[in-house]
């Protein structure tokens, strides 16, 4: 924000402007001028700020943009380039920790290969064909580490800068799939914005997952089994980090507002007629919108705050018992059954090859010469 001019420095509560949601960047300069009022607004709320400290702090912002539109394009950049960075230098660590932690365990160990398979393989490993396979998938990591960061900012930022209107209008079915597409990152321009301006949302670490650490995970695996193994292991913990712990607290929710009569998940009058699958779109109410929840007496608000909080730790106890026992246990079992499968075909491709051996070479070999 400095390097582009936004600020002057990072003493001041200017600096705040970067918790600017990116909704308010995607129409006009008008809609931006509104979203920093009211977040300024939020802020002072929410920080007990006297004299109003953030909106003064942000007047003075908007003050020396005579063109509001140079601030909006100034706001969109900072953004990209802090996703950007973001990106990248995450990506880059999470493609590090696996070869840190492989490298470990071989100078431990002093040996080679899936450490969860190493007492129950019978085959060697080629020293030389694994120290190739190593440098291509170093390589092969690198791609997915840097590539992705380099793109998907800027796209990101397109979608929820630019009009798309032009892309959307195209008799080119490619163009107008494009535009489709940068639309709905528009319509979901929120859901990219940082918490706080520091914490990066679900979405944003679910791209990052999905198109560099998941593929990075795989590709550095040291052997089949544990590609197979990875791939289970990491799918199943990511997708319950996303959806499935929505999923758990949305059933607990429910199942407590219907029986238990408190007031946990956040409807109103066009949900109240959802069915069974459509009420999975659903939120839990956060604690702070519990201080203010409107209940006929005090018992039904402690009743509500009570089952929120035993909601949340009956979430954190299943998650723990399907991910800390319950999948080591299948995965176990998977890896002893295909290894157990991979050893009773290499016996019996060297019983195959000392049948078909030459009589006299049989012979010499059992004299041992």
């Amino acid at each position: 924000m400095k390097q582009s001019g936004i600020v002057k420095d990072f003493s001041g509560l200017e600096r705040k402007i970067i918790e600017v949601s990116k909704k308010y960047l995607t129409a006009d300069a008008d809609s931006m001028v509104q979203g920093i009022l009211n977040t300024a607004k939020k802020l002072d709320l929410e920080k007990g700020e006297s004299c109003n400290a953030h909106q003064k702090a942000f007047k003075q912002l908007l003050d020396r943009f005579p063109d509001k539109e140079v601030l909006r394009q100034k706001l969109l950049k900072t953004h990209r380039n802090v996703y950007s960075a973001d990106f990248l230098t995450t990506a880059w660590m999470q493609m590090l920790a696996p070869w840190v932690y492989t490298t470990i365990t071989e100078l431990r160990t002093h040996k080679k290969g899936f450490s969860a398979a190493f007492n129950l393989q019978t085959s060697k490993i080629d020293d030389e064909k694994y120290k190739a396979q190593k440098k291509k998938k170093i390589f092969a990591n690198v791609l997915f580490s840097t590539i992705p960061a380099l793109i998907v900012p800027g796209i990101v930022m397109k979608g929820i800068g630019k009009d798309s209107g032009p892309l959307l209008r195209s008799d080119n079915i490619f163009k107008k799939g494009y535009g489709k597409f940068l639309n709905l990152i528009k319509k979901n321009a929120h859901s990219f914005d940082y918490m706080r301006g520091m914490y990066m949302s679900k979405t944003i670490f679910a791209l990052m997952w999905l198109l560099s650490d998941y593929p990075n995970c795989i590709i550095s695996s040291r052997d089949k089994h544990e590609s197979k193994d990875r791939a289970i292991r990491y799918g199943v913990m990511n997708l319950m980090f996303f959806g499935g712990d929505f999923l758990i607290n949305n059933v607990l929710g429910r199942l407590s507002d219907k029986f238990a009569g408190t007031k946990i998940m956040s409807e109103d009058n066009n949900t109240k007629n959802y069915g069974f699958f459509k009420r999975f779109r659903l939120r839990m109410k956060n604690f702070d919108d519990l201080k203010n929840l409107e209940c006929k007496d005090i018992k039904t608000l402690n009743k509500t705050k009570n089952m929120a909080a035993g909601i949340y730790w009956a979430s954190l106890f299943i998650n723990m018992a399907l991910l800390g026992f319950g999948l080591p246990a299948i995965l176990n079992r998977i890896l002893r059954n295909d290894i157990n499968k991979e050893n009773s075909q290499i016996t019996a491709q060297n019983a195959k090859q000392q049948d078909y051996m030459p009589l006299d070479k049989r012979s010499f070999k059992n004299f041992g010469i």
